[in-house]
């Protein structure tokens, strides 16, 4: 079949398993021919209450973060959520986010088998509700401070990434004041109707002004799996 242009589009898809399932995630991404995979370590930030809501027995998260065509993306979180069960609370979480642009020969890589299941099919995933990811990068040490402001205007849980930051003395400079090396990544979901409340709490409280020094931004999400913005019961 010819390449279509929608068909060469290419997305970021991360997946957000229990510490230890990253390589089985890897595993079937390997088999749908998607070969660009790259796993980081995470911590969930959830606390006990919602841990029990969700029936999780750990917060340790392996994160894989894979470069995807647009058209395998629902045949793909379809595979990831039956083998995974993510439609099972807890179990993990699976979205993508869109790209502007990708290095051609990985596209090239990507798109060369294009044997792939119809995408038209209805979606009956939870991808339908328009949600965004929040990232906070702010100083080591206060992400109970974020997640506290954030669940304040309605957010549920996120996931935590250890980071230093890296060539920021030119930054520092107009800024006035020296930057902590040692960051956190905060990275929340949340329905797009309270992405700005959620952010709001989260810059009153962590942002540059403040001694966590907190930076915040967002990005559309496509299609996910694995989180249900329901009522909790």
């Amino acid at each position: 079949m010819p390449a279509t242009p929608n068909s060469q589009k290419i997305q970021l898809m991360v997946t957000i398993v229990d510490r230890g399932r990253g390589a089985h995630v890897v595993d079937l991404y390997r088999k749908e021919k998607l070969h660009f995979n790259y796993t980081s370590l995470g911590l969930g930030t959830a606390n006990s209450e919602i841990l029990d809501y969700l029936g999780l027995g750990e917060t340790e998260k392996d994160i894989v973060f894979t470069t995807i065509p647009t058209f395998q993306i629902k045949p793909v979180i379809r595979k990831a959520s039956e083998r995974f069960h993510l439609h099972s609370p807890g179990r993990g979480i699976l979205f993508t986010i869109p790209m502007t642009g990708i290095s051609g020969q990985v596209q090239r890589v990507l798109c060369k088998n294009e044997n792939f299941e119809s995408t038209q099919e209805e979606d009956t995933m939870q991808g339908e509700k328009q949600c965004d990811l929040i990232l906070t990068i702010l100083n080591h040490g206060y992400t109970d401070t974020v997640m506290a402001a954030a669940k304040k205007a309605g957010a549920r849980g996120g996931t935590v990434l250890h980071a230093r930051r890296v060539g920021f003395e030119d930054v520092e400079n107009l800024l006035g004041f020296t930057i902590q090396p040692e960051k956190e990544i905060i990275a929340i979901i949340v329905p797009r109707a309270i992405k700005q409340a959620v952010m709001q709490e989260i810059n009153g409280v962590a942002g540059l002004s403040t001694e966590k020094a907190g930076i915040l931004f967002s990005l559309p999400i496509s299609d996910m799996a694995g989180l249900n913005f329901g009522p909790q019961s």
